[in-house]
């Protein structure tokens, strides 16, 4: 918010309302072109965690949040121009090494901590879905159960009880869920083999026929991916 504010201001300073007279335009078109490149910088990072470290994760504040900074950074390279960012690319690059440099050092410094939180054992629980399945979630899941997909998912895997969540109480029972956590999580509990053979590596994980879908699915996707086609049960 502090980045997105001071933005603001620059941009305000750029029409010459001179909110803050002690920085002139020049000053302020170069405030700005460090403060979108440190944001799109920072939100480059933040996409490869995602991606990465958090495989299966899904985030749409952060996918939000790197257009605005992407957005913003190339339209304050087209306001600045070609020629003036030849002058200052020297300072760009450092101020993305700067910006890099500090959360990589801050991403290591709280890797540990994850580390040993990691170390606490999760003995299994279920929990209740309480949505009601509709039509087309049971036919859905009644034709996925067919084809033999399956779902690989945790017990303590928010998203997984979201997926199942919108399959409702009747079609999630029909699923072919696996549990990758059957004895527990934590030190000293093993993915179960099945989850491992697969290659299991975030959840939830979908593998219909030849396809593999990471991540929380619309039933739309779901049906798209396995060939499900609802059939009308309208009067002719």
């Amino acid at each position: 918010m502090v980045a997105y504010g001071l933005v603001a201001l620059l941009s305000v300073q750029q029409t010459r309302k001179n909110l803050v007279t002690e920085v002139g335009e020049t000053g302020a078109q170069l405030i700005l072109l460090g403060t979108t490149s440190s944001m799109a910088t920072a939100s480059a990072y933040f996409l490869y965690l995602l991606s990465t470290k958090f495989a299966g994760m899904s985030c749409s504040y952060c996918i939000l949040s790197a257009l605005l900074s992407f957005s913003l950074f190339f339209i304050t390279l087209q306001d600045f121009g070609l020629e003036n960012v030849r002058k200052v690319v020297g300072l760009q690059l450092a101020t993305v090494g700067v910006v890099v440099a500090a959360l990589s050092s801050s991403y290591m410094m709280v890797s540990p901590q994850v580390s040993r939180s990691s170390e606490v054992s999760l003995e299994p629980f279920e929990t209740e879905i309480t949505n009601q399945s509709s039509p087309l979630a049971i036919s859905l899941a009644k034709h996925l159960h067919s084809i033999g997909a399956k779902m690989y998912g945790a017990f303590w895997c928010s998203h997984c009880i979201e997926q199942k969540q919108m399959f409702g109480q009747e079609a999630a029972k029909i699923l072919d869920y696996v549990e990758c956590f059957p004895e527990g999580a934590g030190k000293g509990r093993k993915i179960a083999a099945l989850c491992a053979a697969a290659g299991i590596e975030g959840f939830p994980t979908w593998t219909i026929k030849d396809k593999v879908l990471s991540g929380e699915q619309e039933l739309s996707a779901l049906a798209e991916a396995s060939g499900f086609v609802l059939e009308d049960s309208r009067p002719s």
